[in-house]
């Protein structure tokens, strides 16, 4: 068995709550080798941040790098293979695909700068801060009056409203004009 073999098997025993974000961890090393630096956004963000009481069927991941034939190569190495849509990746070994979705990572009107990072043993990823990603499901939720999206919003607030910092969002969403959205959620 190879490493990557080893390390990919070492990642599908892990618990939901956190494998998809290992597997990010991995590419996040891989990418780096090529100067291509990822973030972890969308419904695998969610997931994470409400310890997979939410639970998505893809991992969302922003390149920022010239990637056009990298992804193919990382990807490739690690056993994915490009799905019939364009920017979704699949390997039987997972029950999620991965999707590469363009840069930059943007909420609404706000270009993002900041992220968290997570640390996996040796690895670390950036994932979408839990701020950023509670106005990206409100702004979803108002502008394509999806309701699950809102439901998000509120389960993501409730796991993390202690570590929430609850000026930033409040500012965010006064600008980006959902103040009484999120007035809503944090009831």
């Amino acid at each position: 068995m190879t490493a990557i073999e080893k390390e990919l098997r070492k990642i599908q025993e892990m618990p939901p709550n956190i494998q998809q974000m290992a597997l990010a961890a991995l590419l996040a090393e891989k990418f780096e080798k090529y100067d291509v630096i990822l973030t972890v956004v969308g419904g695998a963000a969610v997931q994470f941040y409400s310890d997979a009481e939410y639970v998505t069927g893809d991992l969302d991941a922003i390149l920022f790098g010239d990637t056009k034939e990298i992804i193919e190569t990382v990807m490739g190495e690690l056993g994915f293979r490009r799905t019939t849509m364009y920017r979704h990746f699949e390997n039987p070994k997972f029950p999620f695909v991965v999707e590469f979705p363009p840069s930059p990572i943007e909420v609404g009107g706000r270009h993002l700068d900041k992220f968290n990072v997570l640390k996996l043993d040796r690895l670390s990823v950036r994932v979408i801060r839990v701020e950023d990603l509670i106005m990206d499901r409100i702004v979803a939720g108002v502008e394509w009056r999806d309701q699950p999206s809102l439901d998000q919003a509120r389960l993501l607030w409730l796991k993390n409203k202690d570590e929430i910092d609850l000026k930033y969002l409040t500012q965010f969403a006064k600008e980006e004009g959902y103040a009484a959205t999120l007035k809503k959620i944090i009831q």
